[in-house]
């Protein structure tokens, strides 16, 4: 009898002897010679599957030599099984080319063997028959068992040391150096770069001597201090884990380590990781730029110290010479209105052009200065892009009458009618283009025009040009256009004046609009301008159309009255285009007589007429025909009569010569609305340009407060011209104590002032009076954004900048009384 399980234990034995790695082949040729052996087999063979197709024969004798290739599908009958397989030969399942390798064989075993990357069959043969019972079958199944397992180990062993060979690989080519403890305190590890940090051999060391080698380490650091505290945090936390740990040496020779430590845990083994990285370069450009930082940091502090004393010199200089300017201007505007001779009436002309130059010059300069600060900020608002050019016409058209040229202009069709921008700024840029033009043009004309560029969505890009017949600019010269302080004629005996600032300034408008500006010309044959803006256009706004048709006029009458055949041609025109019927006369009794023969919706009286003036019309009307119509005023000057300025009342809206078609149409609207309308009765009037206002409130009682005795005298003689009267006091207290004494339905208050400004004044009299408190309309010659702000931060209710624009200013005046007025009926 055969002790089977003695002789499995003895293959085991000698097959697990091998420690390492081994190729498997050669696992399999030993356990094919093991085998033999043990079991006492005749003959042994290796079947090594090649491929899908192919199989190599191994003989003990000629496992590297003699090799020879088979058909795979010979051995089909074993494919697929995992297990031994017993055959008694010959069978009929193996075809002949099988049976020849086995020519005097009885007995068969096959041991299907298996590891990853390679698989095959051990065949196990005896010429005499063989019995395989069931001690056999567990011995055959206990070598099988072993022999799988022998390449798997030897492929673990394989794949350890591949791990092992790129871990050190790693490891030793990082600019690191790395240190691994265990926390048995058993094994620790380092790296060749942490060998020469520390002074010692790499690979495996002594952990003592490691600890002792990074002990010695932190002291001869000069923030060793600083380490030990961050230690004793380190192992007193509940992670462990600390990074951008610097330790900082200073011999012998200056260095700075960036220490990293970190937990490192698996399922048997856990430690702690360390990295010592070299950061000194890194650490002294940080020093160098902190250093830098704080050195830009006061140079920052420094220029937003010069940039607040640039913008406050300019503001107190803006201030100081538009108070002094508001007196010439204001002085020349009342002088003009008094009873001059021919040469006087010159003298205060050339008086008020010099100064309106002037201050054209320091608008100039104060807006450069401005934008080179970056205090200048672009405003949002929707507007008409037709009223850039017209309000610019409109300004520049006497300066062109004078030279007899012609302003033309044309928009095109798919220019958006209203956009989203800065009007101001636009309009300042169109108003120095054509009036440089104006000023280089000798005769001819000036065509400015508008078209569209491209759109995405809300998102316009426009095109401006501003096109002259003037004398044209040097190619040579072209250069100094957009520069500052530049211009083409630089010579001592130019003959056109200006700071050569405008187009600098526009230039700059243009770049904040996310635009360009260039431009081209001709010496003597003229020149153009053009640039280009971003805008942004309200979702379906419609497209510009160069006649509009209001439809809430069509089918309204009105009756017009004045002596001058040329106006009521003009007016009837107007209205023609309008949809409305208006019928003319000459002089107000034909008018009046007309009214008794049909109705109108609206009456339109000169105040200037021979026999019967507007207001005797006016009388004459609503005494006859009630106040149901409403009438409108408009002259040649307003020279309206002191004594009957109670009569204002009788006008719906006061309007100036010359009729502008926009404010004539916009009064036809608003009137006619009105009439129409069942909300309210009364409304304030219309008002085209500066004179008598027009509210008809003559009991309103105004109070002006200037400390500057020039500028009092100003706003006493225009109230006066206006046909009011007006207190006036000189500082915040003395407004606070006229109050006290008596109610002011408006107070025109200078900013400005000794011993109270007008901000606190302003502050004191909504702290005391509340909504029983007067309008509040401040006067400065703070001409910044800032300045508007402050003013209406404090609760003023409007704003009027110095030298005074006396249009600007009755208008908004008659606003404000208007409103009052309102309130107390």
């Amino acid at each position: 009898m055969i002790n089977w399980a003695k002789r499995a234990l003895t293959f085991i034995a000698r097959l697990g002897s091998e420690e390492g790695y081994e190729e498997w082949t050669r696992t399999m040729h030993r356990s094919m010679l093991y085998l033999k052996s043990i079991a006492g087999a005749d003959e042994v063979i290796l079947i090594k599957k090649e491929d899908a197709v192919t199989a190599r024969l191994i003989l003990p004798d000629t496992m590297d030599r003699d090799t020879v290739y088979v058909d795979l599908d010979i051995f089909s009958p074993f494919q697929g099984h995992t297990a031994a397989l017993y055959y008694q030969l010959p069978e009929s399942s193996f075809d002949g080319s099988f049976l020849k390798l086995f020519n005097s064989a009885k007995s068969l075993v096959v041991l299907p063997v298996k590891q990853d990357s390679a698989s095959g069959y051990i065949l196990l043969s005896w010429t005499n028959t063989f019995v395989f019972d069931e001690d056999f079958t567990d011995f055959i199944e206990a070598c099988l068992t072993k022999i799988n397992e022998a390449g798997k180990l030897a492929q673990t062993y394989y794949a350890l040391e591949e791990l092992k060979v790129r871990f050190n690989a790693i490891l030793q080519t990082v600019p690191q150096s790395i240190v691994f403890i265990d926390d048995s305190g058993k094994n620790s590890w380092i790296n060749d770069q942490a060998a020469k940090l520390f002074g010692m051999s790499g690979g495996s060391v002594v952990p003592t001597r490691l600890s002792e080698a990074m002990q010695q380490l932190r002291v001869s650091a000069s923030n060793k201090e600083e380490i030990f505290q961050r230690g004793i945090a380190l192992f007193r936390s509940e992670d462990k884990t600390i990074k951008d740990w610097q330790w900082i040496f200073n011999e012998p020779e200056f260095l700075v380590l960036n220490v990293c430590c970190t937990p490192t845990v698996s399922e048997n083994v856990s430690g702690m990781l360390w990295t010592f990285a070299d950061c000194t370069q890194q650490y002294l450009y940080d020093e160098n730029l902190k250093e830098l930082n704080v050195q830009l940091e006061e140079k920052s502090k420094l220029a937003d110290e010069q940039n607040r004393a640039k913008s406050e010199f300019l503001a107190n200089m803006s201030h100081e010479i538009r108070t002094p300017m508001n007196g010439v201007i204001g002085m020349t505007s009342l002088l003009r209105n008094t009873t001059l001779t021919e040469d006087q009436f010159d003298f205060v002309e050339s008086i008020r052009i010099s100064a309106d130059s002037l201050l054209e010059i320091i608008n100039e300069i104060l807006d450069f200065s401005k934008i080179e600060s970056g205090k200048l900020e672009l405003e949002e608002h929707p507007f008409f892009i037709h009223k850039i050019i017209e309000e610019t016409y409109d300004l520049l058209a006497l300066k062109a009458l004078e030279k007899d040229l012609d302003l033309l202009y044309v928009i095109a069709p798919e220019v958006p009618l209203e956009i989203v921008g800065d009007m101001t700024r636009l309009r300042q840029i169109v108003v120095n283009l054509v009036g440089n033009a104006i000023k280089f043009t000798p005769s001819g004309e000036i065509l400015t025009s508008i078209k569209l560029l491209s759109k995405i969505e809300d998102q316009y890009e426009l095109e401006f040009s501003v096109k002259d017949s003037g004398i044209g600019i040097p190619e040579d010269k072209m250069h100094k256009l957009f520069s500052s302080f530049s211009q083409v004629d630089s010579s001592t005996t130019r003959k056109y004046g200006g700071t050569g600032l405008g187009l600098a300034i526009s230039a700059r408008l243009i770049e904040k609009m996310q635009g360009s500006i260039n431009v081209e010309s001709e010496v003597n044959v003229g020149t153009t301008f053009k640039f280009t803006i971003q805008v942004k256009v309200h979702t379906g706004i419609k497209e510009y159309k160069s006649v509009v048709v209001q439809k809430d006029l069509a089918g309204k009458s009105a009756l017009i009255i004045d002596d001058n055949t040329t106006n009521l041609k003009i007016l009837k025109e107007h209205c023609a285009q309008w949809g409305m019927l208006a019928i003319t006369f000459d002089n107000g009794p034909d008018g009046i007589e007309a009214m008794a023969q049909r109705s109108f919706d609206i009456v339109i009286i000169d105040m200037l007429m021979p026999d019967m003036n507007g207001i005797d019309v006016a009388v004459e009307i609503r005494k006859r025909y009630g106040d149901q119509i409403p009438l409108v005023l408009f002259g040649s000057s307003f020279t309206f009569p002191a004594e009957r300025k109670e009569e204002l009342s009788l006008f719906a809206a006061i309007l100036d010569k010359p009729i502008k078609p926009d404010y004539f149409h916009k009064m036809l609207l608003d009137r006619l609305s009105v009439k129409t309308s069942v909300q309210k009765k009364v409304e304030s009037p219309v008002l085209a340009s500066a004179g008598v206002p027009s509210t008809g409130f003559s009991t309103l009682s105004i109070l002006v407060a200037e400390d500057n005795i020039i500028n009092q005298k100003i706003m006493v003689n225009a109230f006066k011209n206006a046909g009011y009267a007006c207190d006036v006091v000189s500082n915040g207290l003395e407004v606070l104590s006229s109050l006290k004494r008596q109610k002011y339905d408006v107070v025109m208050m200078d900013v400005q002032m000794p011993e109270m400004d007008g901000l606190q004044a302003t502050r004191e009299i909504i702290k005391e009076y509340g909504r029983e408190r007067p309008v509040i309309i401040a006067m400065t010659a703070g001409a910044y954004e800032q300045d508007r702000e402050e003013c209406l931060a404090a609760g003023m209710d409007d704003y009027i900048t110095k030298p005074i624009d006396f249009d600007n200013f009755y208008a908004k005046f008659n606003y404000w009384a208007a409103s009052i007025g309102l309130k107390q009926t």
